[in-house]
C-alpha cells in the first residue's frame, strides 16, 4: 500500500474515525524518547478543538484535498 492510498483511505472515513485514529498515531509517537510531552498533548488539544469547532460551524474548514495539493505543490 502507498502512502497516497493509505491517505485516500483514511480520508474516507468517517470524521470520528479519522480523530481516533489520530489519536491512536499521536499516541504512538509521543512513545518514541525524541517527542517532548508537553507539545504532544499540546497538538492534542490543538486537533480536537479545532475538530469542536468546525462540528459547531465556527468556523469553516478546507478540504483535505486542496490543502494536500498546495503542500504537493510547494515541494
Amino acid at each position: 500500500m502507498t502512502l497516497e492510498n493509505l491517505e485516500s483511505e483514511v480520508l474516507s472515513l468517517p470524521r470520528d474515525s479519522q480523530a481516533a485514529l489520530l489519536s491512536k498515531l499521536l499516541e504512538h509517537l509521543a512513545q518514541n524518547n525524541d517527542i517532548d510531552q508537553e507539545i504532544a498533548s499540546a497538538w492534542a488539544d490543538e486537533a480536537e478543538q479545532r475538530d469542536q469547532a468546525m462540528d459547531a460551524d465556527l468556523v469553516l474548514g478546507v478540504p483535505a484535498e486542496q490543502v494536500f495539493s498546495r503542500v504537493r505543490a510547494s515541494l
